[in-house]
């Protein structure tokens, strides 16, 4: 009886260590005192989706990616029409050489994107960046049609050069980096 024990108890340790990782990663304190009453843990790209629901129908976002040079780039967007990354409606940011952030919204038409600043498809206000520790911080409200609630999201990583998002990885996870995110879910 021993034996059989030994293994069941050292498997539900690891799955509960796994469990109080996931739900560490979305218990962060934001600076300023933001707060966000919603979290996921994306799959991949070390990133993390906190947001909050208005009344006024806005959704405030903030989007973490951590473990990440300051010679990155990283972008959240969400696609209105399809899964993937054509169609997208993405917030760019990364760190310029003197250290402030340099932080915009860039609609993306195509596979060969230069993530060029560009009006979206829907209202955004309060767009900001930070860098600290590794972690870059996107933070935006959107104004989202009334009936958009569940959308295609996508999320990506990618070098600078010359102060310019490049091309990013295109294999493993950066291939992997999208998903739905529910606005209503908790």
């Amino acid at each position: 009886m021993s034996r059989i024990s030994s293994p069941i108890l050292f498997l539900i340790f690891f799955i509960s260590l796994f469990f109080s990782s996931s739900a560490r990663s979305c218990q962060y304190t934001f600076p300023k005192g933001r707060v966000f009453k919603s979290c996921i843990t994306l799959p991949v790209l070390n990133s993390f989706l906190h947001w909050t629901c208005n009344p006024s129908g806005t959704v405030n976002i903030a989007y973490r990616h951590t473990g990440i040079g300051s010679s990155r780039w990283v972008a959240w967007a969400i696609n209105p029409r399809a899964r993937g990354m054509v169609g997208s409606q993405a917030f760019v940011a990364y760190q310029l050489p003197n250290g402030a952030m340099r932080v915009y919204a860039a609609p993306v038409t195509s596979y060969t994107t230069q993530l060029k600043p560009g009006v979206l498809s829907f209202a955004v206000s309060d767009l900001s960046a930070t860098y600290a520790n590794k972690e870059m911080i996107i933070y935006a409200t959107l104004r989202l049609p009334r009936n958009m609630t569940v959308v295609n999201q996508v999320w990506q990583e990618g070098p600078l050069w010359r102060n310019t998002p490049i091309m990013h990885p295109t294999s493993g996870e950066n291939l992997d980096s999208m998903g739905i995110v529910n606005f209503h879910s908790r």
